[in-house]
């Protein structure tokens, strides 16, 4: 009797396991493709000569200088600095004297994790957009590459004063230009489906010394915020497995993926809201109207203050 329960034991446990690996399968090929490969990149450019390009001397911040000796305006990880060593721990100010906040580079339902992506590295994650939607810039920096490259298509990457960098890739247009200011919210581009991608969406990654690690350990993509106002970085911060967050399990990540998608598309739906512009609407009487301002308005709208509006159309508002 006790072979027979752990052959049927063993039966279900294969059950589920094939389900489960199906089921995996099967959202790998429902997600967009996107970006390069983690370890392609880092082997394409490695093997590179440093970048000569100088500092702008906005970056010359006594924090970053700890951190970064190198500005390289063509590629996303070439540097000279080495990462953390195994007994290093580096805090991170997410907000301090040089910046005014975060904001969500935009608003969507969340596609595909960091991570292993069958055998390639995925390494930032997607969220899904239409094309042309303005692509915010998440903290306040500057523009260290703005170019097409390679699987990322039109690429934008800032460093910010924290000490992070971030990419956006797939854009349909660049809003930017290399050593640019930026404040976060500022459109940094428009969304599209440049290069190695299958659908309109933002392929979007955080990194700290040119190592790519889960946008998911600073950034609560439910309710568009940061988790805190200091991140830590140590070895572990660096972990490549599917939505990998240090000292949790991703044994249910399928189903938590399916229950977030569900989640941040009700949410990104219920929070936009629209105004058809009518005779007379201006972007000071709408700034009133809305409780925001011109310059907002403009942000999440990617247009300037002197644009006439055209009655019928649709500006969002929130």
């Amino acid at each position: 009797m006790g072979l027979q329960n752990k052959a049927v034991t063993l039966f279900i446990t294969l059950v589920f396991s094939l389900y489960g690996s199906m089921a995996f399968a099967q959202q790998l090929i429902s997600e967009p493709a996107g970006g390069m490969d983690e370890n392609e990149l880092e082997e394409s450019e490695i093997m590179l000569p440093p970048s000569n390009s100088a500092i702008p001397s906005i970056m010359d911040i006594p924090g970053l200088n700890l951190y970064y000796s190198s500005w390289d305006t063509l590629y996303v990880r070439r540097y000279s600095e080495v990462p953390p060593s195994t007994n290093d721990s580096i805090a991170l100010p997410l907000f301090n004297d040089y910046s005014t906040g975060f904001v969500m580079p935009v608003e969507g339902a969340f596609l595909s994790p960091f991570g292993y992506r069958g055998r390639r590295v995925h390494a930032g994650v997607d969220i899904k957009l239409e094309a042309g939607t303005p692509v915010g810039a998440a903290f306040d920096g500057v523009v260290r590459m703005a170019r097409y490259y390679s699987g990322y298509g039109n690429c934008v990457v800032v460093r910010h004063y924290n000490g992070l960098e971030t990419l956006y890739g797939h854009l349909s247009k660049i809003k930017v230009k290399v050593n640019q200011q930026v404040t976060a919210g500022d459109i940094i581009g428009l969304g599209g489906r440049t290069g190695r991608a299958s659908c309109n969406h933002l392929h979007f990654e955080t990194r700290f010394q040119g190592k790519a690690f889960n946008p998911k350990q600073i950034i609560n993509f439910e309710t568009y915020s940061l988790l805190s106002d200091t991140f830590t970085v140590t070895r572990s911060t660096y972990g490549l497995s599917r939505d990998y967050i240090p000292g949790t399990s991703t044994s249910n990540l399928v189903a938590d993926n399916d229950t977030q998608k569900s989640s941040s598309k009700a949410k990104s739906a219920k929070s936009k809201k629209y105004h058809t512009i009518k005779s007379g609407d201006t972007l000071s009487a709408l700034s009133r109207k809305y409780g925001t301002s011109v310059k907002q308005l403009c942000s999440i709208n990617g247009i300037k203050a002197t644009k006439k509006l055209q009655l019928g159309t649709k500006l969002r508002v929130r």
